[in-house]
């Protein structure tokens, strides 16, 4: 069984049109998926059904061999983790310190234990000398890295980030998005919902969802190469790939192609 299993997975809002239709994907233990499509297509709402904050209307979704319901969910909840889009809406603590500490709080962790995970999981996220800062006086790549820290806290090595880097200004895009690649360095399974295909890039397989459904789900050196994909969603291409996929099938342009979709990939 793979690391998460969704099984025939679907949702509707107050029992009308399926916002999730029949979703069937398998992700293995230390991946780093992205995932694509536009306003609507059901994105977020797979991620709120992975971490258990909605119940499916049908199908299955397994954590590591264990079924998700509600007898599981505070069991896998220590498994998967979710950094949002707005880092304001994500703060519960007076300082970062408290923040850190909040999921542990809620697990019982010994405040001897506690005391040392906030200082070992503030300093792998470069926020040890600002344990004692308000959230308000954060930047939004800060305030990123210390959601980040209380996952990592609470031992998730499941990341899920649903739109995490949208609302930041490009240096704390970039400083952030760098953090990523050190977290899937270090073995965790990274989640990344994104409208940016140059972030998208960076994973190893990449879903592509339409109206609540998988349209693709392939390793993103396969699924960069087919543009179809991305203009049948409305998704616009990088200059290199645009380029690369508009030149035509023949032997003369093939090195110009390789050499655009290798740069293209440079991780």
């Amino acid at each position: 069984m793979s690391y998460i299993e969704v099984k025939e997975l679907s949702y509707s809002y107050n029992n009308k049109t399926n916002v999730l239709e029949d979703i069937s994907i398998n992700i293995e233990k230390g991946e780093w998926i992205a995932i694509l499509g536009h306003n609507g297509s059901g994105k977020s709402t797979l991620a709120k059904a992975l971490v258990g904050l909605l119940e499916p209307a049908t199908g299955e979704i397994f954590i590591d061999g264990t079924l998700l319901n509600e007898d599981s969910a505070f069991e896998v909840r220590k498994k998967i983790g979710i950094v949002f889009q707005n880092p304001d809406n994500q703060f519960v603590g007076v300082t970062v310190r408290d923040d850190i500490a909040f999921g542990m709080e809620n697990l019982c962790v010994p405040r001897e234990e506690m005391l040392e995970k906030i200082k070992f999981f503030a300093k792998k996220v470069n926020m040890l000398d600002s344990l004692d800062k308000e959230p308000a006086n954060l930047s939004g790549g800060q305030k990123q890295r210390v959601a980040i820290a209380g996952i990592l806290a609470m031992q998730s090595d499941i990341i899920i980030f649903d739109e995490a880097t949208s609302m930041l200004d490009p240096f704390s895009r970039e400083e952030l998005v760098k953090y990523i690649k050190t977290l899937h360095k270090d073995g965790l399974t990274i989640i990344m919902i994104t409208h940016e295909i140059n972030e998208a890039l960076l994973a190893d397989r990449i879903l592509v969802m339409n109206k609540g459904k998988v349209y693709a789900f392939e390793e993103t050196e396969v699924i960069m190469k087919k543009k179809e994909v991305f203009t049948d969603n409305h998704l616009e291409l990088p200059v290199a790939l645009d380029l690369a996929n508009s030149l035509e099938e023949n032997e003369s342009h093939k090195e110009i192609r390789d050499k655009l979709w290798e740069y293209a990939l440079i991780k």
